[in-house]
Order: C-alpha cells, then sequence, then structure tokens
C-alpha cells in the first residue's frame, strides 16, 4: 500500500474512533441556561420527545451511554431525562450508577450545600456488610446518620436530601437495600418549569402526601 494512502486509512480510522466514543458530562448543564448553547440534538446520546405541551420539548438516554456526571458513571437501566422549557434548560432527571452510588451522594452535597429540608429512615441490613456506607454517610450528613439504640443492625439515615437557590429546587433521594446495595435518583428543576407542569414525575401543586409539600411552593 503506498505512503499516501495508508495515512488517508489511519485518518479515517482514528476519525472513527472518536466518533464512536462520543461522551457527553451532565454536570456541564445549568438550569435556566438557553438549551442551544448544549446543542443536545446533535450529540447522537438522545432521544428527542415533544412533550405535551408545545413549549416543552425532552431529550431522553434510554441506557445512558456516553453520558457521566463529573465522571461518575451513570445507570444504563434507568436513564436520563433533560427536559426544555421555552427553550431553556427546565429539568435534569437522573440515576448514578449503583456502585458510585456515594461517590455521586458526596458530589451532588458537596454542590448544593446544606440541604433546605431532608427527610430521613431506617435500614435494616448487617451492621458488618453496610459499615463502611454508614461511615460515608455519617460524614456527609452527621446529624442524620446513626445506629438505631435497642434494634440490631439497624441505623437512621437521610433518604432524601432537598434544596431550593431561590431559582431552582433539587432532590437527591437514595435507598438501601437488605443486602447492602444502594440505590439513588437526583432531579434537579427550575421554579418555573415546575410551575408550569413541564417535568415529567413532577407535579405542581405539590401533594400533600409529599414530603416536601411545605417547601416547593
Amino acid at each position: 500500500m503506498k505512503k499516501g494512502k495508508f495515512l488517508i486509512l489511519i485518518f479515517a480510522v482514528l476519525i472513527n474512533i472518536c466518533c464512536g466514543n462520543k461522551s457527553f458530562d451532565l454536570s456541564s448543564v445549568s438550569l435556566g441556561e438557553d438549551a442551544k448553547k448544549y446543542d443536545f440534538e446533535n450529540k447522537d446520546l438522545f432521544l428527542k420527545d415533544n412533550g405535551s405541551k408545545p413549549d416543552v420539548v425532552q431529550y431522553y438516554a434510554d441506557e445512558n451511554k456516553g453520558l457521566m456526571y463529573s465522571n461518575i458513571p451513570l445507570d444504563n437501566t434507568m436513564g436520563t431525562r433533560i427536559t426544555i422549557y421555552k427553550g431553556k434548560v427546565g429539568a435534569v432527571d437522573t440515576n448514578a450508577a449503583e456502585k458510585y452510588s456515594l461517590e455521586f451522594v458526596e458530589k451532588i452535597t458537596a454542590k448544593h450545600g446544606k440541604p433546605t429540608a431532608t427527610v430521613t429512615d431506617k435500614a435494616t441490613v448487617d451492621s458488618k456488610l453496610v459499615k463502611p456506607i454508614f461511615e460515608k454517610l455519617k460524614k456527609i450528613s452527621p446529624d442524620k446518620v446513626s445506629w438505631s439504640q435497642g434494634e440490631k443492625n439497624s441505623f437512621t439515615y437521610p433518604t432524601s436530601f432537598f434544596w431550593d437557590d431561590g431559582k431552582n429546587y433539587s432532590i437527591l433521594s437514595i435507598s438501601i437495600e437488605d443486602d447492602g446495595r444502594i440505590r439513588n435518583k437526583y432531579v434537579t428543576v427550575t421554579k418555573d418549569a415546575y410551575r408550569n407542569n413541564a417535568v415529567f414525575g413532577l407535579k405542581y401543586p405539590t401533594p400533600q402526601g409529599s414530603p416536601w409539600y411545605n417547601y416547593m411552593k
């Protein structure tokens, strides 16, 4: 093969490799920003769905292929949903991969700071199995994590963190399974999109049974 053709072939292979490994960091997305800034339609990572309202567009990544959050892998079974409301980013809904749940909790709580409110619950699981989880959560939220007195292998921990920064609401939920696995869900939404019922899975006004009834106004 002539040198010129060989170089062209190598160049083509490199282009295919680069194009086949596109990635996108969700932590770069800011609520309220012009959606065109992120060029969601041309990233080959999202499916586009026009919402039930003419001013709502949703971008959905079914298996989170090529997506991450500050280099944290995302759950490939839950997917990510980005809502565009009136041309601006209205909401982001995603889940970190189970293996990285605690790292994700650390990242999100560090980003938002002290929660406006939290919800706590009990987990009943082998104390040796859950020890690393307990210690990590204790560092993240020391006043909300404690072993339950008189109840073997039971401890209290925050199942949901809620933040209100004035313009946006953010909710991070975690659950600890009996086998010590942790599941998580993160939703962050502009008040404008929320109050206009533009976001899938969120309802305004907040149902009275919601723990955030007194916070999401």
